[in-house]
């Protein structure tokens, strides 16, 4: 590693499968130019995938393969950068439970994330609750109407006895079952039952990737600064109770454009709206030409509002030279949508077209990319060693 670097940097992604155009965009053009600034670690994060797939492991060898194939088609350098898999560093682990002594819990409940899979989660719970309660309802509903008409058949009713008790009846057994869903146990609450250690804990892990290789600096975007700085709390409380032996990493900030999907939302791959890295030119023609267009534009000389279609923000990416005369001629009603298209497979075609043979030369060689991460790996646990040397020095531990 080049000793005039800036500094060291530790980021990652978790092995989920192929990598779309958001993730050229977003990230791996970033950490290209990062390499050269930096001394940089990539971690692919298996163990960090488990938090909410620990049941969807067939797939994961796949996934690491494929996410090591598109960083190594990206131009992320093996000469520049350590390239590792989480699990096969086993120093993460234990720096992970070490800091766990050191958060309190209520600390981990206020971390953004967990809150906002919390409310996810509260929104399931209540769907699923809702069915429960309407269905136990209804068996109540029919028991009670079952047994008042028994007694109505037998006379121990009469005609108005009968309507009046049977309303009462089901009214109490709504009222009861409708009691039950706002109400419940501890193990009913959507973080004790549905809510696994490793989704609590993962910000302590997470803190782990960063400080067992002493990074100082970690790239991210604004809105996760309040992520970043549990690991600086975690780091400082370390340091004053024990030894100095962490660096108080900071954010390198970065501007993370948003690549809408297909059909206009955001991409990802649970909406089916993904153009991925590796898509041959076939299935990127095929994508656009069935990609969300801006629907005021019905007829070719419509006025358009690029600003609103999908294309228009393709073009940004793949054909920036001519995005001002594209906006122009959309705005005018003199460009269709399907000659605006046809162009923007040529041009995304062509910047795809190396990324897409240099994968394919590594795929065809899996022996090299295993190879490839062994040799970060080895890298990875040296220097993770090292600062677990240091750690259980300072914490005195036998």
């Amino acid at each position: 590693m080049n000793g005039t670097k800036k500094g060291r940097i530790l980021s990652g992604m978790r092995p989920t499968g192929r990598l779309h155009i958001g993730h050229l965009v977003g990230v791996l053009s970033n950490w290209r130019k990062l390499q050269d600034e930096y001394e940089c670690y990539f971690e692919i994060a298996d163990w960090h995938a488990l938090t909410d797939a620990y049941d969807k492991t067939d797939q994961l060898r796949d996934n690491i393969f494929n996410i090591t194939l598109d960083w190594l088609a990206t131009g992320i350098d093996p000469e520049k950068s350590v390239l590792f898999v989480q699990s096969h560093v086993l120093q993460h682990a234990e720096l992970h439970v070490l800091f766990s002594m050191l958060v309190s819990l209520s600390r981990l409940l206020r971390v953004p994330t967990f809150k906002e899979k919390i409310a996810e989660l509260r929104v399931s719970e209540l769907k699923h609750k809702t069915k429960k309660v309407l269905e136990q309802s209804a068996e109540t509903a029919v028991n009670s109407f079952l047994e008042i008409l028994e007694q109505y058949e037998q006379g121990n009713l009469d005609s108005a006895s009968y309507k009046a008790v049977l309303k009462a009846k089901l009214k109490d057994a709504f009222m009861e079952s409708l009691k039950d869903a706002f109400t419940g146990s501890e193990e009913d609450l959507p973080y004790g039952h549905l809510v696994n250690y490793g989704l609590l804990g993962y910000p302590i892990l997470q803190a782990a990737d960063i400080l067992v290789y002493r990074a100082d600096h970690v790239p991210i975007g604004a809105d996760q600064l309040p992520h970043l700085e549990l690991t600086r709390e975690i780091a400082r409380r370390f340091n004053s109770m024990y030894d100095r032996v962490f660096p108080i990493p900071e954010p390198v900030l970065t501007e993370f454009p948003k690549v809408p999907g297909t059909d206009g939302r955001k991409m990802s791959k649970s909406y089916g709206n993904t153009i991925y890295i590796s898509d041959p030119p076939n299935e990127i023609e095929k994508k656009i030409r069935k990609a969300y267009t801006d629907p005021a534009k019905i007829r070719k000389n419509d006025p358009g509002h690029p600003e609103q279609c999908p294309i228009f923000a393709y073009h940004r990416i793949f054909n920036p030279d001519e995005v001002p005369q594209i906006e122009e001629d959309c705005k005018a009603g003199k460009l269709g949508c399907v000659a605006c298209k046809l162009n923007l497979i040529k041009h995304m075609n062509e910047q795809l077209e190396p990324i897409r043979e240099m994968r394919s030369k590594y795929e065809a060689n899996p022996q090299l990319v295993t190879e490839i991460l062994n040799e970060g790996e080895k890298k990875a646990r040296a220097e993770a060693e090292a600062t677990m040397i240091k750690v259980r020095e300072a914490m005195k531990l036998w």
